[in-house]
C-alpha cells in the first residue's frame, strides 16, 4: 500500500495480525460460553477455571454466571496488570466481557434450554467445548482469566511450573463440585470434562500430527537408507550406536515422515533387515526444510 494511502501509521500485516488474534479471541469465548451453556451448567458439571468457579457460585447465589465470571476475572486482570504486555490485557479484558456478556445473553434474554441431559454426553461435549474455546483464547494471545492469571502470578514468583499449579487449582475446583452438589458422581463427570479440556486445548495449539519422528535401528543402514532416499525421498540423520550388552555395533537412522509413508518404510526395514527396530513419535511441530 502507498505511503500516502496509509494515514493511520499502522502498517498492513501488523493490523492484519491484530485482526486475527482478536478474531481467534471471539470465536474461543463464544465456544466456552455454548459449552458452559448447553452442557455443562444443566448437568450440574464443571470445568476448570473461572467457569467451573462461577457454575459453583451460581448454584450457592443464583447470581447470573456471565456476571459472576466477570466479577471473578475483573480483579484478577487489574491485579495482574503490571506483569502482562498491553496487548495481552487489552485481549484478555475482550475475552472475558464476550464470554460474560454470551453467557448471559443465552441463559438471561434466550432462555436457551440444556442441549443434553445425559452427564456422560454433556461431560465430553462440555469438556470439548470449553477446551476449544480456551485453545483459540491462548491462540489469539490472551487469556480467559481466573485461575490461570493466578497460576501465572504464582509461578513467577514460587518458581513452580504453571501448568502443574493449574492442575492443582482444577483439582480443587473439581473436589469442590462433589462436595456443593452432594454427588460424588459430579466430581466424577467433571474430572471427565477438564481432561476433555485439556486434550481440546492440545488439539488446536499443536494440531493433529501428520507426521512422526523416526528411529530406525538396523545392521543394514547401508541399504535401508538407499531404499529409503530412493522410494520415500527423506532426509534424516544416521548415527553410530551400540547394544546395552556391547557385543554388537548398529547404526540409528533418524528422520521425519509423513504418516502416509510409514507402511512403506515397515516394509523396507523388514524386507531388508529382518531384525530392524522402529521407533515412532508424533513430531507436532517442525521448523526448517519447508516447515
Amino acid at each position: 500500500m502507498p505511503s500516502y494511502l496509509n494515514t493511520t501509521g499502522i502498517q498492513m500485516p501488523q493490523l492484519n495480525n491484530k485482526i486475527k488474534k482478536y478474531l481467534s479471541v471471539l470465536i474461543g469465548a463464544l465456544l466456552l460460553s455454548l459449552g458452559v451453556t448447553l452442557f455443562l451448567v444443566p448437568n450440574q458439571i464443571v470445568s476448570g477455571g473461572t467457569p467451573g468457579i462461577s457454575i459453583l457460585l451460581n448454584h450457592f447465589t443464583g447470581v447470573q454466571l456471565g456476571l459472576l465470571m466477570f466479577c471473578i476475572n475483573a480483579p484478577l486482570v487489574l491485579i495482574s496488570i503490571k506483569s502482562i504486555s498491553r496487548g495481552f490485557a487489552l485481549r484478555t479484558i475482550f475475552s472475558i466481557c464476550v464470554s460474560s456478556l454470551a453467557i448471559d445473553f443465552l441463559q438471561e434474554f434466550l432462555r436457551i434450554e440444556g442441549f443434553v441431559v445425559s452427564p456422560i454426553l454433556a461431560s465430553i461435549f462440555g469438556g470439548v467445548f470449553v477446551g476449544l474455546g480456551l485453545g483459540f483464547i491462548i491462540e489469539g494471545k490472551a487469556s480467559a482469566g481466573g485461575p490461570s492469571i493466578i497460576a501465572r502470578i504464582l509461578a513467577g514468583k514460587t518458581g513452580w511450573k504453571q501448568e502443574n499449579i493449574m492442575m492443582i487449582l482444577d483439582a480443587i475446583i473439581v473436589l469442590l463440585a462433589g462436595l456443593i452438589f452432594q454427588n460424588i458422581e459430579s466430581a466424577l463427570w467433571s474430572l471427565v470434562s477438564v481432561y476433555a479440556s485439556a486434550r481440546a486445548i492440545d488439539v488446536v495449539l499443536s494440531g493433529r500430527s501428520i507426521y512422526k519422528l523416526v528411529h530406525v535401528s538396523t545392521r543394514n543402514p547401508i541399504v535401508v537408507r538407499e531404499q529409503i532416499l530412493a522410494k520415500l525421498e527423506l532426509q534424516g540423520t544416521i548415527v553410530d550406536g551400540t547394544e546395552l550388552s556391547g557385543q554388537e555395533d548398529k547404526k540409528l537412522l533418524i528422520f521425519v515422515i509423513e504418516n502416509s509413508k510409514i507402511t512403506k518404510l515397515k516394509n523396507i526395514v523388514k524386507k531388508y533387515d529382518q531384525d530392524g527396530f522402529i521407533v515412532l513419535s508424533d513430531a507436532s511441530e517442525l521448523s526448517g526444510r519447508g516447515h
